[in-house]
């Protein structure tokens, strides 16, 4: 069991942008075709109808028969393979949007006997295209506090579920490692009750990339559009074509929670 005081993170306006404090040395992502997991099994019948149980959510026994799908842990081990050293990871944070194809398997608690030093690892949910912005935000807060020298963030899109849903979205997965060799400096920002005409303003980049519920609004006019069937992936998605010719800019806003995630990625000297 790990034990450790909670992570506190501001819920006031920040006047800029937080440094992470290892660099970027790892930016890679993957898109899954459909996957072949099945979840057809009476237990997981029953677990799906009392989870919707009372509440308006579209649950469709029929798709529980029929799906198949990309596991978050098969996801993760694929894009990893061969990728990681045998050197230790201290922790590792998952973050995503859609929740988990199979609830039996846990990505958090097979990732720690996977990747190389027993990590913690856990998962950052509920909050939307925002999800990775917050994962990096406490993920730089452990590393600070234990003086970690690796870390590392899996960000998950997955798109079967047994519900109804706005819209579709696709399987991919995408790994951010931290250490102090790295090549890239990352600084990450959470603004909290803002309105799309009235965002604070960030120094330029070379590159901007926003996601769809910033699109339309104004914001950064001429800023790449991120793909709306990957809600959180597709944000991240230039970081794993390697370093930019200057600083990349990455920004969502969630309309529902009124809050914004920046997160600003350049070499360093």
């Amino acid at each position: 069991m790990y034990r450790a005081s909670t992570t506190t993170l501001s819920a006031a306006p920040s006047p800029g942008l937080q440094p992470f404090p290892l660099r970027l040395a790892l930016a890679t992502r993957r898109e899954f075709a459909p996957g072949d997991r099945e979840i057809d099994v009476p237990e997981l019948h029953r677990y799906f109808a009392d989870l919707s149980r009372g509440h308006d959510i579209g649950f469709r026994p029929g798709r529980v028969t029929r799906a198949r799908g990309n596991p978050f842990l098969a996801m993760a081990r694929e894009l990893l393979a061969g990728q990681l050293s045998g050197e230790r990871i201290d922790l590792a944070i998952v973050a995503h949007a859609a929740p988990e194809f199979d609830p039996r398997l846990s990505a958090p608690v097979n990732l720690t006997a996977v990747l190389p030093g027993n990590p913690l690892v856990f998962s950052v949910s509920g909050q939307g295209s925002l999800a990775p912005f917050t994962a990096l935000r406490i993920a730089g807060s452990y590393v600070r506090r234990h003086d970690y020298r690796r870390a590392l963030v899996l960000i998950m899109d997955q798109g079967v579920t047994p519900y109804d849903v706005p819209d579709r979205i696709g399987d991919a997965a995408t790994a951010l490692l931290f250490e102090a060799g790295g090549r890239r400096t990352v600084r990450v920002g959470y603004e909290p009750e803002v309105v799309p005409d009235a965002l604070p303003e960030f120094e330029p980049a070379e590159t901007v990339v926003v996601g769809r519920g910033l699109a339309g609004t104004g914001a950064w006019p001429g800023a790449i559009v991120a793909p709306p069937e990957f809600p959180c992936t597709g944000l991240w998605a230039p970081l794993a074509d390697g370093p930019a010719a200057g600083p990349v800019l990455l920004a969502d806003y969630d309309p529902r929670r009124g809050a914004l995630g920046i997160c600003v990625v350049a070499e360093s000297d």
